[in-house]
């Protein structure tokens, strides 16, 4: 299931504003990325352009060797992916919404039923899958994205604040759930505000402000590259990074 994630010198401007000004990084299967930035620093912006829903304006995203620019169909077959702000069929029950993205991924009925059987499960859905998507929580609704997102079992996860709204239990299981596919070798990458979470569970961290790739690395790594001590939290290496910049 070994795949990867490359970013190379990507810049993307909306008008004068520099969203991403050169950011270069890369996420190994097995790993699991949390990238981290202030409102405005430009994390949804580089998460868009990873999946193909914005075009750079400089710079390449490579997902398991495939260009995303040049075949977005073809780079996309390995990829799971949650929004930052939750888009849905409303009219649509939560378990048509699965049948929806299963038709999309190709996911055979046999393995589709074992799927969401296993997820509504662990995410407690049993109450709301045959609920209309527009009649549900943000949390519910979140956690249904997420579920999709799964689904197919993708190569790379790319999750824009993927717990928002989620109740801590959901929380818990979202971090054991992305654990696992980690350990089967899928690449993550997961912008968060939520950085005690980040602090837990994330392989290596990438601070990013104004577009900039501030640091990245381990928790040792940055907390070294931004001069903190060696008990710091990540909360606490995070401000110190983006005040400094």
């Amino acid at each position: 299931m070994s795949c990867y994630l490359e970013i190379l010198d990507v810049a993307k401007s909306y008008g004068r504003v520099k969203a991403l000004d050169g950011v270069t990084l890369a996420v190994r299967g097995g790993e699991i990325y949390g990238l981290l930035g202030p409102n405005g620093a430009g994390k949804t912006t580089l998460l868009k352009v990873i999946v193909g829903l914005l075009k750079p304006d400089m710079g390449t995203a490579r997902i398991c060797g495939v260009d995303v620019t040049v075949d977005r169909e073809s780079a996309l077959k390995h990829v799971g992916y949650v929004p930052e702000n939750p888009v849905t069929f409303e009219n649509l029950t939560m378990r048509e919404f699965f049948e929806f993205v299963a038709s999309l991924k190709g996911i055979p009925k046999d393995v589709f039923e074992e799927r969401v059987e296993t997820y509504v499960s662990l995410f407690q859905l049993e109450e709301s899958v045959r609920k209309r998507m527009g009649k549900l929580s943000r949390g519910t609704v979140q956690k249904a994205l997420v579920v999709a997102s799964l689904m197919a079992e993708p190569k790379v996860l790319v999750m824009d604040e993927p717990t928002s709204g989620m109740d801590p239990e959901a929380q818990h299981v979202f971090r054991e759930v992305v654990k696992k596919f980690a350990d089967k070798g899928a690449a993550l990458i997961i912008s968060s505000h939520q950085l005690h979470a980040i602090e837990r569970f994330a392989t290596r961290i990438g601070i990013i402000n104004r577009g900039k790739l501030l640091a990245e690395g381990t928790l040792d790594e940055v907390r070294r590259l931004a001069e903190a001590g060696f008990n710091s939290t990540l909360e606490e290496v995070f401000l110190k990074l983006v005040k400094s910049h």
